[in-house]
């Protein structure tokens, strides 16, 4: 008695056969859409390592904690708009892959003011109203108004 006798190949009649040429045309596309849902992962992946990573907190009644990791060390543009008169109380510009700062807003006056931050395509904007309480130290309260990238054409921020 052979254990093996259920192991031997198929044979193909002609039903059989049609059926293995189209198997055929469907294995090269399988692997196809696997290849490319795989890369697509890999692209993705890669894509969200490669995006910056904004971080804003409020250590205390009066400033922001600001914290960005740029791996791909482009520019990055912080500013600080007073919008009650137009005035640019900060404007600086930073390629570190990392970077950290306290903005402070105890010196400033009571009023309106916008922090804005811009990585490549990647656009961050906080209001920031700042007032003064009954003991005369000013405190702030914050907002994330915007945070969206960018696809494609032209674009225009409003402050």
């Amino acid at each position: 008695m052979n254990r093996f006798a259920n192991l031997r190949p198929a044979t193909l009649a002609p039903e059989n056969l049609a059926a293995s040429r189209s198997n055929r045309r469907i294995v090269p596309a399988l692997r196809l859409s696997l290849l490319t849902a795989i890369f697509g992962v890999i692209s993705t992946a890669a894509a969200q390592t490669q995006q910056p990573a904004v971080q804003m907190s409020q250590p205390d009644a009066s400033s922001l904690r600001l914290r960005f990791d740029n791996p791909t060390m482009r520019p990055v543009y912080l500013a600080v708009l007073n919008l009650n008169n137009g005035e640019l109380v900060l404007s600086e510009i930073h390629r570190e892959a990392a970077y950290g700062t306290r903005l402070l807003f105890d010196k400033l006056p009571a009023g309106s003011y916008a922090v804005s931050l811009r990585v490549g395509r990647d656009r961050y904007r906080y209001a920031v109203q700042v007032a003064a309480n009954a003991a005369g130290k000013p405190t702030i309260a914050v907002r994330e108004t915007t945070t969206h990238r960018v696809e494609s054409g032209l674009a225009t921020a409003r402050l």
